[in-house]
């Protein structure tokens, strides 16, 4: 059976130079189980998700039914229900910036990693480094955002699926041809279609909580949890990769 195309997890450690994973992975914040189908194909001997939502747990037990070496579990990343020290790398994308406590959740995902095992993060940038004009779009998506995300569930999902066309032609597709556009979200290399453009635009808008980071901050996540950073790296966003100390 062919593995499932490659999504934010491939795209991170490409950006990072970063070694594929060996041994027991977890996926801090599965979603809809997309990346962890994916490492779960990749050689590694067990793949583990952990997700908070029903919805998520749901889509992923599907995604992940044609492979014995994933799992997913539900549970919280600021409570993670596993022991100590029992995984061989970890990675979360975009989970840790929306929680109540993001430094708690990189410290218990440092937490179930052995020494010297690899952790990539994912979290959105402050716009800190960019203009004026990217700052006040910023400003003004949040605060749309901050209603969207009262939403039903449901509704929420319908209403990212009515606007995935729009963002595919305007953010996208340009990113693909024109060099002045790869600095615009939800950019081709890791969204490769339409499809592939409604989980993230989910992510997106159904999370109440959304907390943004410089370079600089990104990387001290990951120093405050007992962790050394090897590498970071811009992708609409920063890319950490670390590893337990």
């Amino acid at each position: 059976m062919t593995a499932p195309v490659h999504y934010h997890l491939h795209a991170m450690q490409v950006a990072l130079g970063a070694p594929a994973f060996s041994g027991r992975v977890l996926d801090a914040g599965c979603g809809e189980g997309i990346d962890l189908a994916s490492v779960s194909f990749s050689g590694v001997s067990k793949a583990i998700g952990v997700e908070l939502s029903d919805g998520g747990i749901a889509a992923t037990s599907a995604r992940i039914s044609a492979s014995s070496r994933a799992a997913v579990a539900q549970g919280n990343v600021l409570s993670l229900p596993f022991a100590d020290q029992i995984f061989d790398g970890a990675y979360s994308y975009g989970v840790v910036h929306h929680t109540i406590d993001p430094e708690r959740a990189v410290r218990e995902i440092a937490r179930v990693l052995r020494p010297g095992a690899p952790m990539l993060l994912y979290v959105y940038e402050d716009f800190s480094t960019r203009g004026l004009g990217w700052r006040a779009a910023l400003t003004a998506i949040n605060a749309f955002r901050g209603g969207i995300s009262q939403m039903s569930p449901a509704n929420i999902r319908r209403f990212c699926r009515a606007i995935a066309p729009a963002v595919f032609v305007t953010c996208t597709w340009p990113s693909r041809h024109f060099e002045f556009a790869r600095r615009f979200p939800y950019p081709a290399t890791q969204n490769p279609n339409l499809k592939s453009l409604v989980p993230d635009l989910y992510d997106r808008f159904a999370a109440p909580i959304e907390k943004r980071y410089s370079e600089s901050g990104a990387r001290r996540l990951a120093e405050q949890a007992g962790c050394r950073v090897r590498q970071s790296a811009f992708l609409r966003g920063w890319a950490v990769w670390a590893e337990k100390i």
